[in-house]
Order: structure tokens, then C-alpha cells, then sequence
């Protein structure tokens, strides 16, 4: 058995990751030491502004271990067979919501594993949803994006009958280069907001537009209203894709190797990374910076040719677009980050091996507590309370969540 997962039957006295026992040092006088404490790191301009900037040399060892502990399945049933196209939630209960959306439906599993119910169906009436979007909840409600109808309904947590809902509306130019719309939102410690996150399209009509001026931004929104409150919270650069324009026409694809941004939300601000660099500046709930914390690793280069063959048998224009780009000559840094409930960051960081990634354990100061080999093909869903729950794909090929148990107590 690979030596970083034990059988769910074993006890739990085991598997921790690394934490390094500083004596109770404040993060900014920690921060200022440990930025002057690797003289051998020669830093990216960009970087080398920031303040109260934490930099770790690429040699940095963990000082911890962590194993994983299968614990429960979240998945089929004798009524409900999911499909391939899944979003996941787990409330503070450790409830595990599980949106399908081919089917468009909503499904509730007890934290045991157990089936519990359906919420709402697929219609246009009160409760019901055309297709299936972001999920949140607190104590106080269940929260669910319509991405079709472009709504937010707020459901009782307990029987699950509508509080109230409300349609998005985003402020639209029709001259812009790249429309703005709402993708997503997080909540936040005030009960009467949500922070919703806006995201830039393209134009088929602009194809010489400046693809710097294509921003992600972060607005508080009335919880109840869905108004928009007082001004931006964040602006950051817009994730990097392949563009064909043509005969009025246009084609938009995704690709990995191209640079990312992504913004997560916890209870203490917000945390924002461009893949270019491991690196993650830390901000208020107000968009005030405070913090970054930045690894000096190199990323794994990128072979063009390899790239090519991944994408040789797919149809014009996307065989194209793969072929006529001027692609980097390295991969990105990592592909995704998450925070836990303690301030820990888990990082999926890339490997010279395409076909396997790493996570990267970081304090809440930058320490590096642990690295852990993981299936790229798995994707971890929620941290907290000593808990993952992850989404799979099983030995049948079938979609699951599993939850994990971990501990961060062995030294390495």
C-alpha cells in the first residue's frame, strides 16, 4: 500500500504533516525575518517590491509527514447514479451536496455516506434551476447558483424550503472588448453580504484587442437584494486562453500550460496566485494587501512537441490554435491552491512528470509542513477539521467523493 494512505479501519494516531515549533512569533515579525533569511534567492522585480514578502529557497525540506485515511464514499446509490460532469459541496455539518450537472439535479448525502434527498429539481419556479452552479452555506442557509436563469436561491438548511432568491445582474458595455459577467461567489463573515466574482469574456468583433485589459474582479453583493455594495475588492489579471477569430466568428479554448489566476476566500480575507510563480499574496476582505509568500522553484519545462501530439486528433480550429501558439517554454508553477479552516495552504504544485503532481502543505507563515504525491485526475473539494473530501474517479471509472482523515502530528 503506498505509504501515504492507510486502511480506513486503522486508528488515526498517525499521518500528520510538518509544522515547525516556533515559539509564538507575530506573522509580520516572522515574515520580516524570514525574508531576510534566504540571501542566496535572486527575486523577479515584480516580487522583489512586495512587502512583507516571506521568500523560501527551492531546497526547503518539509518537516513533516502526512498520510490519508479513506473514511467514508460519498457516490451511487440504489436510486441515484451520478454522472461524469459533477460539483461538490460539504456544508459546516459535513454534509456533502453533489451537483450533476448533466442531469441537473441536486443531491444531499449524510455525513455517513448515507443518501438523504434531493434538493429541488429542474424547472424555473421557486427552488427549482436550469442548470447547476456554485453551492455555499453557512448556518443560516443553502445557497445555489442557477448559471441558466442566473439566480441565487437561499433554502432552509434543515427542510430545505425557499427563504428567497434573487436574479444577478451584472453592468454590461456593449462597447467593452471583453464583457463582463458573474461566474461565481464566496461568503463572507458579514451574514448580509456575498462577494461575487465577475469575470471578462471576448468579443467576436474585437479580435486586436489588448488581452492585458482582460480582468477577474471581486464586488460585494446584498446577500438578500443581490445589489452591489460600495466599490471593487480585488482586480486581478484574467486567466490566459487560445483565441481564433474568423468570418465573425470565434473560438475560445482552455489549455494547461497557459498562465491562471485563481482566487480563494476564507474567513480571514483573500488569497490570490498567478501560476508564473509559486508565489500568493494574502488581502483583506476590504482588498487591502498584507502579505506574500513566495518559493524560488523552477517550473518544469515544457515540450512543445509533446504538446502537439496531446492535441493531434482533435478537429479544426482547436488543432490549429494548439499548433500556431507561441507556447511557453515552461509549464506553470502549480495548477490550483485551497485553504483549510486553520490557515494552511494546500497547493497542487507540477512535477517534470506531466502525468503526476505534488501538494505542498504551507502554514499560515510559509513554512513548508509537508509534500505528498497526488493522481492529478483528483481533486480535492474541501479542507477542514482534520478532513479532505475529494471528488474521484473510482476502479470502474465511476465518479465518488471520498473522505479523508488526516493528521499532522509525525515528524519527518
Amino acid at each position: 500500500m503506498n505509504k501515504f494512505y492507510r486502511n480506513a479501519t486503522e486508528t488515526r494516531k498517525t499521518t500528520k504533516l510538518e509544522l515547525l515549533f516556533c515559539a509564538s512569533v507575530a506573522v509580520t515579525l516572522f515574515l520580516l525575518i524570514q525574508s531576510c533569511s534566504a540571501p542566496n534567492v535572486e527575486l523577479p522585480e515584480e516580487i522583489a517590491s512586495l512587502e512583507n514578502l516571506a521568500v523560501f529557497p527551492a531546497d526547503t525540506e518539509p518537516v513533516r509527514e502526512i498520510e490519508l485515511i479513506p473514511e467514508t464514499v460519498y457516490g451511487d446509490t440504489e436510486n441515484v447514479l451520478l454522472s461524469d460532469w459533477l460539483m461538490v459541496h460539504v456544508d459546516p455539518r459535513g454534509r456533502v451536496f453533489i451537483g450533476d450537472s448533466r442531469q441537473t439535479a441536486i443531491h444531499l448525502f449524510n455525513p455517513d455516506g448515507s443518501y438523504n434527498r434531493q434538493i429541488g429539481r429542474e424547472g424555473d419556479g421557486p427552488g427549482e434551476y436550469r442548470a447547476v452552479g456554485v453551492m455555499q452555506s453557512d448556518e443560516n442557509y443553502f445557497y445555489h447558483y442557477d448559471r441558466r436563469n442566473r439566480r441565487i436561491t437561499r433554502y432552509d438548511p434543515d427542510t430545505f424550503e425557499v427563504v428567497g432568491d434573487f436574479s444577478v445582474s451584472v453592468p454590461s458595455d456593449e462597447e467593452a472588448a471583453f464583457p463582463q459577467s458573474f461566474s461565481s461567489f464566496s461568503l463572507v463573515p458579514d451574514n448580509n453580504l456575498i462577494l461575487a466574482h465577475l469575470s471578462m469574456g471576448f468579443r467576436a468583433g474585437r479580435p486586436n484587442a489588448d488581452p492585458s485589459e482582460r480582468r477577474i474582479r471581486g464586488r460585494m453583493m446584498n446577500a438578500v437584494t443581490g445589489e452591489f455594495a460600495g466599490d471593487e475588492v480585488y482586480n486581478f489579471p484574467a486567466s490566459e486562453a487560445l483565441v481564433h477569430h474568423g468570418d465573425g466568428s470565434m473560438s475560445v479554448m482552455s489549455v494547461p500550460y497557459k498562465r491562471s489566476s485563481v482566487v480563494q476566500v476564507h474567513e480571514d480575507g483573500i488569497i490570490h496566485g498567478w501560476n508564473e510563480h509559486f508565489l500568493f499574496k494574502y488581502y483583506d476582505l476590504n482588498g487591502e494587501y498584507r502579505r506574500a509568500v513566495y518559493y524560488d522553484y523552477e517550473n518544469p519545462p515544457l515540450n512543445r512537441n509533446e504538446i502537439l501530439e496531446d492535441y493531434r486528433d482533435r478537429t479544426e480550429p482547436w488543432k490549429s490554435m494548439v499548433e500556431n501558439d507561441d507556447m511557453p517554454e515552461t509549464w506553470p508553477s502549480w495548477t490550483t491552491f485551497m485553504p483549510d479552516d486553520e490557515g494552511r495552504l494546500w497547493v497542487q504544485r507540477r512535477t517534470d512528470d506531466p502525468d503526476a503532481t505534488q501538494y505542498h502543505v504551507l502554514s499560515n507563515t510559509g513554512e513548508l509542513l509537508a509534500v505528498f504525491p497526488w493522481n492529478p485526475d483528483h481533486r480535492i473539494q474541501e479542507i477542514r477539521d482534520g478532513t479532505l473530501w475529494v471528488l474521484e474517479v473510482n476502479e470502474d471509472g465511476l465518479r465518488e467523493v471520498v473522505r479523508y482523515g488526516f493528521d499532522l502530528s509525525r515528524e519527518s
